[in-house]
């Protein structure tokens, strides 16, 4: 078993545009057990443009950590994932069989493959045989529409060398709409010898659901953007302890940090790409409209510094 495996761990899911670098590093510093970058395509890693290379980063403070890859193309999997474990050092290289967004549908790759189980489980065998030193991880859903390939896909996995797989317990088709079906995950924990991390809707799960699952760990998506926090919070319900949230000054304060972290990760022209998970921090706290309305017409780092600073000295 790998050394950064261990019982009831907690997982950062991989969300494109909200775990970079810098949130994966709060998000260890508020419990979260273990990371996933940012889904990257395979085709993207072996262009080694200067933007996917960033994408690949992995502080020290945010270990242990995994980069996801997405692709449908079991050559280009390989290469990528063969590239990534030099380049970047990361405790695993995941495997993406889930995402339902188009951009990777449209590629053949993520929810797509839950169309093809054999393509699925040939892709994992090229990557394993192309990793040198670190395990191989895969996350997948429940299928594409109500008909599910689980628990069948995940045994095939584990036997074309996966050695943890996170099973999101929704379909292609359900997106992140309605409940988790928890029934299959635990089944499909039940009849996996590897380890399964579940994950959707986790932080509601009651602390005895949590306690007598067959997970080896969980696995926190959405309900951690803007709140880090949560892993403390599920951690605190698992071992029947009171949580105190976090006061909105820390929301902000924490919103400064994760600011700060972005620039000394990305430079200058980080805006963009962290006004998301900047307002998503600042949500709950007292005035949140007009911090949300403030940063959406920042133009600049230094107006959204100026911005949160603001609110946090009122």
């Amino acid at each position: 078993m790998a050394d950064f495996l261990k019982k009831g761990a907690f997982y950062l899911a991989p969300m494109s545009g909200y775990t970079d670098a810098a949130f994966r590093e709060i998000a260890m510093e508020c419990g979260a057990d273990v990371c996933v970058s940012e889904f990257v395509h395979a085709r993207a890693v072996l262009s080694k443009a200067p933007k996917v290379l960033e994408k690949l980063r992995i502080d020290v403070l945010a270990r242990p950590c995994g980069i996801q890859l997405f692709g449908g193309d079991e050559f280009e999997m390989a290469d990528a994932a063969s590239f990534a474990e030099e380049y970047a050092k990361p405790d695993f290289i995941d495997i993406n069989y889930g995402c339902p967004a188009p951009n990777a549908v449209g590629a053949g790759a993520g929810s797509a493959l839950l169309k093809d189980v054999p393509q699925m489980v040939k892709i994992a065998k090229k990557v394993k045989g192309a990793l040198k030193k670190i395990p191989l991880t895969a996350k997948m859903r429940t299928g594409w529409g109500a008909e599910s390939v689980l628990p069948k896909a995940a045994l095939e996995l584990e036997g074309a060398g996966v050695e943890v797989l996170a099973v999101h317990g929704r379909s292609k088709n359900q997106g992140y709409r309605g409940d988790a079906d928890w029934a299959i995950i635990e089944k499909t924990a039940e009849c996996l010898s590897i380890p399964v991390v579940g994950n959707g809707s986790v932080e509601k799960l009651s602390g005895a659901e949590l306690r007598g699952s067959a997970c080896f760990g969980f696995m926190v998506g959405r309900a951690a953007v803007g709140n880090p926090w949560i892993f403390g919070e599920i951690k605190a319900k698992l071992n029947g302890e009171i949580f105190i949230p976090p006061a909105s000054e820390k929301r902000i304060a924490t919103a400064l940090k994760y600011l700060e972290k972005s620039l000394q990760n990305q430079g200058e022209n980080t805006l963009k790409a962290i006004r998301a998970n900047l307002i998503a921090f600042a949500r709950g706290h007292r005035g949140f409209k007009k911090i949300r309305l403030a940063l959406a017409n920042s133009k600049t780092i230094e107006d959204a510094y100026a911005v949160l600073k603001g609110f946090l000295n009122e």
